[in-house]
């Protein structure tokens, strides 16, 4: 992963000397506004096909996962609960991460639910990787199992799938208790997303 990362900045170096500056700045702000186009994309996506799904509550992701908080969060909850949020920031994050478990946690229950985090409102749907993600979950199980059954029934019958494996001790995210390597996670891309948002529209009556 280490020596990747190398080859990447590399690569990235070549190509700013090859360039110059001004091409090199432009092409990173092209491409910028093209990520950010896909996460606004994928956000909605998983917002969208959440509300044919209801969650476990078991609580995992509240308890084992960091939150992450984008401006907009920071902004709505300051207002909720004032300057108290800074405490409830993990000082050990450099960007705006809540403490773990989540210190708006009581119970199962969120004290903050109409107001939550963006990223908790798209659980299990993460933004971790390059490729849209789906968290396995109790949930994230359920919907993935959901998203090869309508796949099968009305789009390609040779399903493919990107899988992330790890070992229990590998993985932070892992909610198995077995030992072996499992699938912690798999990446469905958007136009993969469109597509089952679109067979859970054909499933309704």
């Amino acid at each position: 992963m280490k020596e990747e990362e190398e080859r990447r900045k590399k690569r990235t170096l070549q190509y700013k000397e090859l360039v110059g500056d001004d091409l090199f700045l432009f092409s990173v702000s092209q491409n910028l506004m093209t990520m950010e186009k896909v996460r606004c994309r994928f956000e909605q996506l998983a917002v969208e096909i959440l509300d044919y799904f209801e969650c476990d509550r078991c609580c995992k992701c509240c308890t084992e996962m960091p939150i992450h908080l984008n401006d907009a969060d920071i902004e709505r909850i300051l207002r909720l609960d004032g300057d108290a949020l800074f405490d409830k920031l993990d000082e050990n994050e450099v960007d705006n991460y809540l403490k773990t478990p989540c210190p708006y946690l009581e119970g199962d229950s969120c004290t903050i639910y109409e107001n939550r985090p963006a990223a908790c409102r798209m659980f299990p749907f993460v933004v971790i990787r390059p490729v849209p993600t789906l968290q396995l979950c109790p949930m994230g199980k359920r919907i993935f199992e959901q998203f090869k059954n309508l796949t099968r029934k009305y789009g390609k019958k040779d399903l493919k799938v990107e899988w992330e494996e790890g070992t229990a001790s590998e993985c932070l995210h892992d909610y198995s208790s077995e030992t072996e390597k499992k699938a912690v996670y798999v990446a469905l891309p958007i136009p993969v997303l469109e597509n089952f948002l679109r067979y859970l529209h054909l499933e309704q009556p």
